[in-house]
């Protein structure tokens, strides 16, 4: 039986049909709202957004944040959907799973998942729910979360998967973990919110500095352990100096754009790759995380690369030719590894849908679509000189 009411899905099919009328119909060859759906009817409000549309199955605080940001972008969450979400998604940060209460001094509990200590889910919890502009009863756990998030850095600035010694840095998860806490420093008030914004900008700066040290000159790249150029952290890195940094790192961006353009024509460039890995802290079981590469764009277009840029416009048509009736599936081609999560997980490459995967694909091409609205008229006014 669907969450959600009558009223919630009139105004999802009127917004979708507002994108129809801009693009979506000829670009998915059918109504953005048959796309929505099966992802809306896999929300559940005991077990979230489940890995699977349509399927019972594991939810990770990771995965109902990333659809809860990615249907939010779109316009496509009313207020009570949205806060239904958000209501779900705090009831998978540690503390309150476990009933530790707010005056209660617990460091290690400050974080999402029940995997304790992932840095993954906690910062794309926090950047979900402050994006989305949760307000409301567990708006104080903000500050000692984002306390953890700090705390969870490494010395050289990085993050890893975990917040374990042993746990390699990930210049994927620096990336998101820099982002996130610059975002929080601009969204959330520091006196309401008890955020110490110098120790979160401090935290930014280092994470900045860490991603340009570690870029190799060579390449323009940031590379895996192999030594081979990967393209979804360094589309990432590229997204993170720009947003991060300074003015003065406009030139590494744009060179580092031109490298990755590169490295992808040359074929280097899978549907899917890992792009973090460690050890759980207690079990130390061995975890992964893939990036689904077809969502290269979101990063990109965010760092003004021409939407008819061929790496933009590559995924867009990978993203046309491999929907499933549902969504998208998390594929394993080429040279990338199969994908880990504490196991070898037997639904990745299988080609059923996932919500995680189907998620990004629909922000994607709505951020495409959107840049390509936005662009087209800004090369209108730059031919005719401005309004007339």
């Amino acid at each position: 039986m669907s969450v959600w009411t009558d009223a919630d899905l009139a105004f999802v099919r009127d917004r979708a049909r507002h994108w129809d009328l801009h693009y979506s119909e000829h670009f998915w060859g059918g109504p953005l709202y048959d796309l929505v759906e099966p992802l809306l009817g896999s929300f559940n409000t005991d077990f979230g957004v489940p890995k699977q549309i349509g399927t019972p199955s594991e939810s990770l605080p990771e995965t109902t944040a990333t659809v809860l940001l990615a249907l939010h972008r779109m316009g496509l969450l009313s207020a009570s959907m949205r806060q239904r979400v958000q209501t779900y998604l705090w009831s998978t940060h540690y503390a309150l799973a476990v009933g530790i209460g707010d005056d209660a001094k617990y460091p290690e509990a400050e974080c999402w998942s029940s995997v304790s200590r992932n840095v993954w889910a906690t910062a794309a919890s926090l950047w979900a729910l402050i994006a989305t502009g949760y307000r409301g009863g567990h708006e104080a756990r903000y500050a000692s979360a984002v306390r953890w998030l700090v705390d969870a850095q490494d010395e050289n600035g990085a993050w890893g998967f975990s917040r374990d010694a042993r746990n390699p840095p990930s210049v994927f998860l620096t990336a998101v973990c820099a982002y996130t806490l610059r975002m929080t420093a601009a969204l959330l008030d520091e006196a309401t919110h008890g955020i110490d914004k110098a120790a979160v900008q401090s935290a930014v700066d280092t994470a900045v500095g860490y991603l340009k040290r570690t870029r190799r000159r060579r390449s323009g790249l940031w590379h895996t352990e192999a030594g081979e150029p990967e393209p979804t952290s360094s589309a990432m890195a590229l997204w993170a100096v720009r947003r991060c940094g300074s003015t003065d790192d406009g030139e590494l961006v744009r060179t580092g754009v031109r490298s990755l353009s590169k490295a992808v024509g040359n074929g280097r460039c899978a549907a899917s790759l890992e792009i973090a890995a460690g050890t759980l802290p207690d079990s130390r079981e061995a975890i992964a995380l893939q990036g689904y590469t077809p969502a290269i764009p979101l990063a990109l277009l965010q760092i003004d690369v021409d939407p008819f840029h061929r790496l933009v416009l590559g995924p867009l048509q990978y993203l046309r030719t491999s929907r499933q009736p549902d969504g998208w599936e998390f594929p394993v081609v080429g040279n990338a590894r199969q994908g880990r999560y504490v196991k070898a997980v037997p639904y990745v490459g299988t080609g059923e849908a996932l919500t995680f995967t189907t998620a990004l694909a629909l922000q994607t091409a709505h951020a495409w679509h959107r840049r390509v609205i936005r662009w087209t008229i800004e090369q209108r006014l730059t031919r005719t000189g401005g309004p007339q």
